[in-house]
C-alpha cells in the first residue's frame, strides 16, 4: 500500500519513505504510527490506540512513544514545533493536520469500535462513586480482550463525558460504532447493574442488561469484577449484539475487501451455531484466498482451524485421503502466530492438540485462552467440553455453566456435557430434557443422544424416529460409532450406556475388531 502525505510518498509494504529522488527506510514503530493516523482519516487516535496497534499492546514509556512520534513526524517533513502534519490533541492522543479529502481515500475500519462511558450513581450514598469508577475501568478491561474490537482508554471515555457529546459527534470524530452507558444502585447488602448498548449511527439502543447481586463492603471488589465480566461478556462476545450488528455492516460493506475477512469469520460464527454442512463446505473453500490477502488475520485463520477441525471431529464434507486435522493444527498455529494473545486462536489450537491426544499441549494452550479472556463464551464452553473429555466433569461443567450465564443465546452444543453427567446418574429424564434446550436437527450427535436417551426411557417410538434422523444425516455411523467414541476413553461408562441403548434402539453396531479377535 502507497500513501502520499504531503510531499512524502509512503509505502507500508516496503517500510519506505520517499521524498523526491530520496528514499530511505522506515522502522517497524514510526511506519505503524503513519498508518494508523492514515486509517483514521483524520479522526483523532488515542495514545491508548497506538501502543495497542503499533506495539500490540506492551507497556511502553512516554519517552519511546515520543520518540516514535518524533521519527514519525521527521518521515513526512514535519517537526514537533511546526506540528504542521502530525498535530499534538493534549490529554488525548494525535491526529493528522490534513484535510481529510487530501489525504488517500480509506475504506472504515471494520474492526468495531467501543466506548464505555463512566457509569452513573443513582444511589444517595457518595461512596458508590468508588464502585462506578471501578466498574467502568473494569468493563473497558474487559472488553479490551476481546481481539476483534477496539475499546477507547479511560482517558478519552473522560474527555468526551465532559464534552457531553451526541451520538453522531462521538462516531463521526472518534470513528464509535457502539458506545456502553450504565448506572450503579447500591444498598448496604445488594448492588444493582443498569446498562445499555447504543449505536452511534442512529442514536438507538441495541440492548440493555441489568444485573443484580448481593454485595457486603467485603465482597463488593469481587462482584464489581463479575459483573464487568458479564456485562462485556454478553455485550461483545461471539453470539451478542456488537458481533451480530458486526456481521450485518460485513454483510452490506462486502463490496470492500476490507470487510471480506469480517463477513466470512460472522459466518463461521453462524455455522457454529447451526452446523450447517452447505454453508460449511462455502466457508471452507473461501478461507485460503482470503487468508492469503490477509495472512495477519488471527481469527480468520483460527475460524479456518476450526472448519477443518470440524471436518475430522465430525466429519463435515470429510474429503477422502485429507489429512484434516494436519491441516486444522497449522491453520491453528497460524493464528496464534499472527496474534498469541488472541483468545480464540489459543482455543483452536488447544482443541487441535486435544484430538492429537497431545494433553499437555492441550493443557498448555487451554490455560492460556482462559487466562486471556475469561469472558468469551465460546472459549468456556470448548475448553469445558474439552475437559468433560478428559474425565474433568467439574471443570467441564463450572466453564459450561459460565458460558450460558454469558451467553443466553448460545449452540445447542453447549448442552452435551451436563446431558452426559446426568445420563451418568441414570438420569435420563433429566438428560434429555438438557439436551433439546437448544435443538440441533441435522447435527448427527444431537440424534444420536436422542436416540440413546429415549431409548434408555423406554421410548421405543421416538427412538425409532431418530434412529431414521440419524442414518439419513450420517449413513456410516453404525460402521464409525467406535472411531466416534476414540476420545471417549475417561467416560468408558457412558460410552457402555449408549452402545447398549442404541443397539437396543436398532442400530447395527459390531464390537470393535479388537474386542472381535479376542
Amino acid at each position: 500500500m502507497k500513501v502520499r502525505i504531503a510531499d512524502a510518498e509512503i509505502d507500508f509494504d516496503k517500510m519506505t519513505v520517499r521524498d523526491g529522488d530520496a528514499v530511505r527506510k522506515l522502522t517497524r514503530q514510526p511506519l505503524g504510527i503513519l498508518r494508523v493516523l492514515v486509517d483514521a482519516g483524520g479522526n483523532v487516535v488515542t495514545k491508548d490506540q497506538l501502543v495497542d496497534k503499533v506495539w500490540d499492546g506492551r507497556i511502553v514509556t512516554e519517552a519511546t512513544l515520543s520518540t516514535a512520534i518524533k521519527e514519525a513526524r521527521r518521515a513526512v517533513g514535519d517537526t514537533g514545533a511546526a506540528q504542521r502534519i502530525i498535530k499534538t490533541v493534549h490529554g488525548v492522543g494525535f491526529q493528522l493536520a490534513l484535510d481529510v479529502d487530501d489525504a488517500p481515500t480509506q475504506t472504515r475500519s471494520a474492526m468495531p469500535c467501543l466506548l464505555v462511558l463512566p457509569f452513573r450513581n443513582t444511589s444517595r450514598a457518595p461512596d458508590v462513586e468508588y464502585v462506578c469508577d471501578g466498574l467502568t475501568d473494569e468493563i473497558i478491561t474487559s472488553l479490551s480482550c476481546f481481539r476483534g474490537l477496539s475499546v477507547l482508554s479511560r482517558t478519552t471515555s473522560d474527555v468526551i463525558q465532559a464534552a457531553k457529546l451526541d451520538p453522531t459527534t462521538i462516531h463521526s470524530r472518534y470513528d464509535v460504532n457502539f458506545v456502553v452507558e450504565g448506572s450503579v444502585r447500591m444498598t448496604p447488602e445488594r448492588i444493582r447493574v443498569s446498562v445499555q448498548l447504543m449505536s452511534t449511527e442512529n442514536g438507538t439502543v441495541v440492548v440493555t442488561e441489568q444485573f443484580d447481586r448481593d454485595a457486603t463492603v467485603a465482597s463488593v471488589f469481587d462482584v464489581q469484577d463479575q459483573i464487568a465480566q458479564m456485562c462485556a461478556g454478553r455485550l461483545a462476545g461471539p453470539h451478542g449484539p456488537v458481533a451480530q450488528a458486526t456481521a450485518e455492516t460485513a454483510h452490506r460493506q462486502d463490496q470492500h475487501s476490507s470487510w471480506q475477512m469480517f463477513r466470512l469469520v460472522a459466518d463461521f460464527r453462524r455455522f457454529y451455531r447451526t452446523y450447517d454442512p452447505v454453508l460449511h463446505a462455502e466457508l471452507r473453500a473461501a478461507f485460503p484466498s482470503a487468508l492469503e490477502r490477509d495472512p495477519q488475520s488471527a481469527s480468520g485463520w483460527a475460524a479456518y482451524a476450526v472448519l477443518l477441525l470440524e471436518e475430522h471431529r465430525y466429519h463435515v464434507n470429510e474429503r477422502a485421503g485429507v489429512d484434516a486435522l494436519s491441516l486444522a493444527t497449522s491453520a491453528a498455529e497460524h493464528a496464534v502466530q499472527a496474534d498469541n494473545r488472541n483468545a480464540f486462536a489459543q482455543v483452536a489450537l488447544a482443541m487441535c492438540r486435544l484430538f492429537a491426544m497431545d494433553v499437555p499441549g492441550f493443557d498448555a494452550a487451554a490455560d492460556k485462552a482462559l487466562q486471556l479472556n475469561p469472558g468469551n463464551s465460546d472459549v468456556l464452553s470448548e475448553i469445558g467440553h474439552c475437559y468433560a473429555f478428559l474425565g474433568r466433569e467439574d471443570d467441564a461443567i463450572r466453564l459450561l455453566d459460565r458460558a450460558m450465564e454469558i451467553s443466553p443465546e448460545h449452540p445447542g452444543w453447549y448442552h452435551f456435557a451436563k446431558t452426559w453427567r446426568y445420563a451418568r446418574l441414570d438420569m435420563f429424564e433429566a438428560a434429555l430434557v438438557e439436551v433439546q434446550k437448544v435443538p440441533m436437527p441435522g447435527f448427527y450427535w444431537y440424534h444420536a443422544h436422542l436416540i440413546w436417551l429415549h431409548s434408555a426411557l423406554g421410548h421405543h417410538d421416538r427412538a425409532a424416529a431418530e434412529v431414521v434422523a440419524l442414518r439419513a444425516v450420517f449413513p456410516e455411523f453404525e460402521h464409525r460409532v467406535h472411531e466416534e467414541l476414540g476420545m471417549w476413553d475417561a467416560n468408558a461408562d457412558l460410552a457402555a450406556s449408549a452402545l447398549a441403548h442404541w443397539r437396543a434402539a436398532g442400530l447395527v453396531i459390531s464390537e470393535p475388531a479388537a474386542a472381535a479377535l479376542d
